[in-house]
């Protein structure tokens, strides 16, 4: 989606400051989707990302009086987004952080993040890759912003410090330090096989399930293949991966639907149960590696299944 003519946006300021709730909607629109992502990228987390989006919105309505309206709207939603992510990464700081949730990409449709300065060096994809979400957690708070909006959205230097209120320089050296651990945690990327080989083993992948076909299922997996669903054990080898959805399977009705989560494919699976509805069981994000499936990893919140459709 465009944002919005300068003149439009402007009448639009005026009329929400004046008490008008359609006009901050209709305002605040155009950036909910890429705001809603800043903040995934920020917390890792599909659920905390949306909680936290509202957040944003109810602080960008009792803030609206605060907004000079020769400023950028988007800068200035961008700005109260990373401080209310901020805020939820210290809250969060006395517990060990979860695994990485994933992310539709059929929401990455509304957003635009061109890359407009030559120092950002992930593309958009690059930049939602589950290995670089999980990687960036290893930053401190500031540090991580920094590299996002650097690295990933392509905000300059004097454009980043401004939103975080501190200098160049500390900027800089911020970024510094948070490219040099990143290097040392991301491991190193190969280029991702193309995406017609990706759908075409989605599309047996899910016709093998729908007709319970075990031996089917085993064939698409690399020998070695590994099944993640913590807290149980990884499990390793396509046999004993074969064995395991067997025993899923068996007495249990559970369909999957094809889906697409930070540029991989996956498996939206939901279970009927006895009383005759449909219940979220897992979300399964498969890794793809030389024409067959190496991996398979599995989440179970109910919240993260039902973002990938019914």
């Amino acid at each position: 989606m465009t944002t919005l003519q300068a003149t439009d946006q402007r009448a639009l300021v005026a009329a929400a400051q004046a008490g008008d709730e359609r006009a901050f909607r209709a305002l605040i629109e155009p950036y909910s989707r890429a705001i809603e992502v800043h903040c995934y990228r920020m917390l890792g987390s599909l659920a905390d990302a949306e909680d936290v989006t509202q957040e944003v919105l109810l602080r960008a309505w009792r803030g609206l009086s605060r907004f000079e309206r020769r400023a950028s709207v988007q800068t200035w939603l961008y700005r109260i987004a990373t401080n209310a992510c901020l805020d939820e990464l210290d809250r969060q700081s006395r517990r060990p952080p979860p695994a990485v949730e994933p992310y539709p990409d059929e929401r990455l449709q509304d957003v635009a993040a061109p890359i407009a300065d030559p120092a950002a060096r992930y593309a958009q994809r690059e930049g939602m890759e589950l290995a670089f979400l999980t990687a960036i957690r290893r930053l401190p708070g500031r540090q991580r912003a920094i590299l996002i909006l650097r690295d990933v959205l392509g905000w300059t230097g004097p454009e980043t410090a401004d939103l975080l209120e501190t200098t160049g320089a500390g900027v800089n050296s911020a970024l510094q330090r948070a490219r040099e651990t990143i290097d040392q945690e991301l491991p190193a990327r190969t280029p991702p096989p193309p995406r017609t080989v990706e759908a075409d083993l989605l599309r047996r992948y899910v016709d093998a399930w729908e007709r319970s076909d075990i031996d089917a299922l085993v064939s698409l997996l690399h020998e070695d293949a590994t099944l993640s669903m913590p807290p149980q054990p990884t499990l390793a080898g396509a046999p004993a991966i074969g064995a395991f959805f067997a025993a899923v399977l068996r007495g249990s009705d559970i369909r999957g639907r094809p889906a697409w989560a930070n540029g991989r494919p996956a498996v939206a699976m939901w279970e009927r149960t006895g009383d005759g509805r449909w219940h979220p069981h897992r979300l399964l994000v498969l890794t793809v590696a030389e024409g067959a499936v190496s991996g398979l990893a599995a989440y179970g919140d109910p919240r993260v299944v039902m973002a990938f459709g019914p």
